[in-house]
């Protein structure tokens, strides 16, 4: 089994201040490496910040370049990156860094929202909300070009577990054929054949989890709660029989608004999700 990367980017796009930054950090303090390393899995860890003092852009291009190395260095080295960020935007660095392999990039993205925003249609301005997106090269074009990312192919994506779409992200995920997956089916037997088809054989295909994908039940430390998410059984039973992800993000996580025991369910639903995928890795 190879050494895990465990990758921390405790920003909320440009901000290190939020509860949702602090995310990733919390739910170390929780035991979440500890708990991994005492299942058997070698970890190695790294810390991404900025290189920028000021300027959203320049953060977010500075947080996505390092991310880029960090992901790019852990897969030249036999290591599997697992990327604990506190928004969706660190997708940027991971797709860019395992494009220096050369090879196509695949991705599953687990969310309660489309995350495919461009700047003339969020309601909010979030960019974080723009992630999906930007790697497909339809928004944020100076951050996404800046961190040498290459628009990844509508074909190549499917989103899981979205129940809190825009008007226009639902347009535009119809009208660009991306793959939706609704939470209920997610285990479904024709929808992980579809999905097989989707994915192909890739062996860059990268797994986005943001946390409030998952039903709330199973995941309530999250950001932005909606109910009726995807079940975390589901969820892990349609991971295993897709082919191994080369690269897992686990996003969106906000341990201040819950109490100690949904904390600890947080902590135990992250331990499962993640030991469900590195333990498949050779």
């Amino acid at each position: 089994m190879p050494t895990i990367e465990l990758i921390l980017v405790p920003y909320d796009v440009d901000r290190d201040d939020t509860a949702t930054a602090r995310g990733p950090r919390d739910l170390l303090a929780l035991g979440f490496e500890e708990r991994l390393t005492a299942a058997g899995f070698r970890l190695r860890k790294s810390l991404v910040w900025s290189r920028a003092e000021r300027g959203r852009e320049a953060i977010v291009v500075s947080l996505a370049r390092e991310t880029s190395r960090l992901v790019a260095r852990a897969c030249s080295r036999g290591r599997f990156p697992l990327v604990l960020s506190g928004g969706c935007l660190v997708a940027t660095g991971v797709v860019s860094g395992l494009q220096r392999s050369g090879r196509p990039i695949r991705i599953l993205w687990v969310d309660a929202h489309g995350d495919f925003n461009t700047p003339e249609t969020t309601p909010s301005g979030y960019w974080d909300g723009m992630s999906l997106a930007a790697v497909c090269g339809r928004s944020l074009d100076e951050v996404y070009k800046k961190a040498e990312l290459r628009a990844v192919q509508n074909s190549h994506i499917a989103h899981l577990g979205a129940r809190a779409l825009d008007p226009p992200e639902h347009e535009d995920f119809e009208r660009l054929k991306i793959m939706q997956v609704p939470p209920s089916q997610v285990a479904d037997d024709d929808v992980i054949t579809q999905l097989r088809r989707r994915i192909g054989r890739s062996p860059e295909l990268y797994l986005h989890v943001d946390m409030d994908g998952i039903d709330p039940r199973d995941a309530p430390a999250v950001t932005l709660p909606e109910p009726h998410g995807i079940p975390l059984a589901d969820l892990i039973e349609c991971l295993g029989r897709l082919p191994s992800p080369r690269a897992m993000t686990l996003a969106g996580m906000n341990f201040e608004r819950v109490d100690d025991e949904r904390s600890q369910r947080m902590l135990e639903s992250s331990l499962e999700l993640a030991s469900a995928v590195l333990s498949r890795l050779k």
